[in-house]
C-alpha cells in the first residue's frame, strides 16, 4: 500500500465541547488506484483528506505513507514528502496574482518543468491561457491550473479536493479521465467528492456522512 489510514480521527474543542469531524476512518490506496469519497458539503470529507495527507495531525489513529509515520510523525519530513511524492488540488485554487498560468503550475520549482506545464495545461482545455493572469481566468480554468500543479511534478499520489466543483459536467468528465490515466501509468489518487456522476471513474469507493466513512459496497461500475 501506498497510503493507509487506521481509524484516523479529528476533533475540534469548542466553549467546552467536542466536536467530531472525522472518527474511526480507516481507508488504504495502493498503486494505480483512484480512491473516491463521496459525500455532501460538510460531511467531514476535506477534513479526512487533510488527515490522510498530513496537512492536520490526527486526534487519534494514525496514516502511514508507506512505512513513515505521517500522523504525530517528523514534521519536517512531512513537509518534504507533500512537495517531492504529494499533489494536491485544493477547493480554493491559492494562485499567485502576478505570476502568468504556467509559471503558476511551476512554482516553487526549476524552469525544466516549464514545458510540462504547458502540455498539462492543453490537455486540460487552457492552450489559449498559458500566459494568462489568475485576474484573467475564470474560476473553474484556475481550478484546472491548480490541478496542473498538482500533476507537474509526476507525483506518487495526487490529494483532489472537490477538483470538478466548478467546471461543467463534460470538463469534469476529462479532468476524472486525467487523474485516471495518471493513476493507470502508476500513480494514485484520493480524491472527495460530492458527484455521483464521477463514481464510475474509481478504483476504491467510500461515502462519508457526519464525519463517518464507510466503504461502498458497489462497486464502482455499477
Amino acid at each position: 500500500m501506498i497510503l493507509s489510514a487506521a481509524d484516523v480521527g479529528l476533533c475540534f474543542s469548542t466553549g467546552g465541547s467536542i466536536t467530531w469531524a472525522v472518527r474511526h476512518a480507516s481507508l488504504s490506496v495502493g498503486k494505480g488506484q483512484l480512491v473516491m469519497i463521496l459525500g455532501p458539503s460538510g460531511s467531514g470529507k476535506s477534513s479526512l483528506l487533510y488527515l490522510l495527507s498530513g496537512l492536520r495531525s490526527a486526534s487519534e489513529g494514525e496514516v502511514r505513507y508507506g512505512e513513515q509515520l505521517l500522523s504525530g510523525g517528523n514534521k519536517h519530513t512531512a513537509r518534504r514528502l507533500r512537495f517531492t511524492d504529494f499533489g494536491f488540488v485544493y477547493q480554493q485554487h491559492f494562485l499567485i496574482g502576478y505570476l502568468t498560468a504556467t509559471e503558476n503550475v511551476c512554482v516553487g520549482r526549476s524552469r525544466q518543468y516549464l514545458g510540462h506545464a504547458r502540455n498539462l495545461l492543453c490537455e486540460l482545455g487552457l492552450e489559449s491561457r498559458v500566459n494568462a493572469y489568475p485576474a484573467e481566468l475564470s474560476y473553474g480554468q484556475r481550478q484546472r491550473v491548480a490541478l496542473a500543479r498538482a500533476l507537474v511534478h509526476s507525483p506518487r499520489i495526487v490529494f483532489a479536493d472537490e477538483p470538478t466543483a466548478s467546471v461543467d459536467s463534460k470538463l469534469s468528465v476529462s479532468i476524472c479521465k486525467i487523474l485516471r490515466d495518471y493513476c493507470d501509468q502508476g500513480g494514485a489518487c484520493v480524491m472527495v467528492t460530492h458527484d455521483e456522476a464521477l463514481r464510475s471513474h474509481a478504483d476504491g469507493l467510500y461515502l462519508m456522512r457526519d464525519g463517518i466513512l464507510s466503504m461502498h459496497s458497489a462497486s464502482a461500475s455499477e
